[in-house]
């Protein structure tokens, strides 16, 4: 295998790894997540009322959909949508794992800073952006 086949091998596996990593400029400890996380979150091109709101108490995080009202920053909660949040770190990257009542599921961060959320969830990324008064 001559010395250019094996630099665009290398640089093809290079490129796809690259796509699945993280890219967290904000944090790099579970507590700089809960920080950039705290908040409200609304999922990008989506014109529904609908918002995220991300807490989190004594290291166990909290989330709830919202709905927005006419009154700035006064939000509803939709009966029934709480959440327990955990970070999770495996494998040197962040995930949030969400427990409800009627099940469990996992969501990768994919980009976290302070104006912008990244998640997947079974292998469908949704992007999010933060709500800022």
């Amino acid at each position: 295998m001559s010395f250019f086949s094996k630099i665009l091998i290398v640089s093809s596996l290079f490129l796809t790894f690259s796509g699945y990593s993280q890219n967290l400029e904000c944090c790099s400890s579970k507590e700089e997540i809960e920080e950039t996380l705290s908040g409200y979150w609304k999922i990008k091109d989506d014109s529904s009322k609908s918002l995220y709101h991300f807490w989190f108490e004594n290291g166990r995080g909290n989330v709830e959909n919202v709905e927005t009202t006419e009154s700035l920053g006064k939000y509803l909660s939709v009966k029934g949508s709480h959440s327990y949040l955990y970070i999770k770190e495996e494998d040197a990257s962040f995930a949030l794992e969400y427990i409800f009542k009627f099940g469990n599921w996992i969501s990768t961060i994919k980009k976290l800073d302070k104006h912008n959320l990244s998640l997947e969830t079974n292998g469908e990324i949704t992007d999010y952006y933060k709500i800022t008064y």
